[in-house]
């Protein structure tokens, strides 16, 4: 009951997971089927030694074995599977956040001396999260952008790094098509200000 259970919960991981997040779910989901046919093999193997039919217990203990070695190590897997993939994600995510805050810095820097922001009278205190820099980064842009009274134009290729940039913070991945939402004049990331 417990391994069905287990399954069940898994094939739901399963379907809502995505990439590297996908494995130890599936590793679960595998065991946990597993864990069942190995006890429905214990389940026919103490009926047939009760029963005294050493035939048929001998003839499906070839199964125990198996089953019962694969069930440990991909029960095993999923479980340690799940803390691994996500710090694997984390760290990538982190790589990714880094590598647009650096992208971003000439075009938040063109902006910034355009319309001076809450960064020019902060700079120390911003803090040295990548996430909260880019977050920054990104809003101070789009105010430059947005701000009538100041000149400041970007092009195609800058409009869509920083529409790369604001689906990444919402978690949407940095390589993914922009959803509708981003293509707003006003930015989801500029809402959430």
């Amino acid at each position: 009951i417990v391994l069905s259970a287990m399954a069940g919960l898994a094939a739901r991981q399963v379907r809502k997971s995505a990439g590297v997040q996908r494995m130890p779910p599936t590793s679960l989901l595998i065991g946990s089927i597993l864990g069942v046919l190995l006890s429905i093999v214990v389940i026919i193997m103490d009926i047939a030694h009760l029963a005294g039919d050493l035939s048929l217990m001998g003839a499906v203990a070839i199964a125990y074995e198996p089953l019962h070695l694969m069930t440990f190590v991909l029960l095993c897997l999923g479980f340690a599977g799940q803390p691994a993939a996500r710090a694997l994600q984390a760290r990538s995510r982190e790589r990714t956040t880094r590598m647009l805050v650096a992208e971003l810095q000439p075009l938040w820097a063109a902006a910034t001396a355009a319309r001076p922001g809450i960064s020019q009278n902060t700079r120390g205190s911003i803090g040295t999260d990548p996430e909260t820099l880019l977050h920054r980064q990104i809003v101070e842009i789009r105010d430059a952008i947005i701000d009538t009274r100041v000149s400041f134009q970007v092009d195609d290729r800058d409009r869509h790094l920083i529409e790369r940039a604001e689906r990444h913070l919402l978690g949407g991945g940095a390589t993914e098509p922009a959803p509708a939402a981003s293509r707003a004049t006003t930015s989801p990331v500029l809402q959430k200000r």
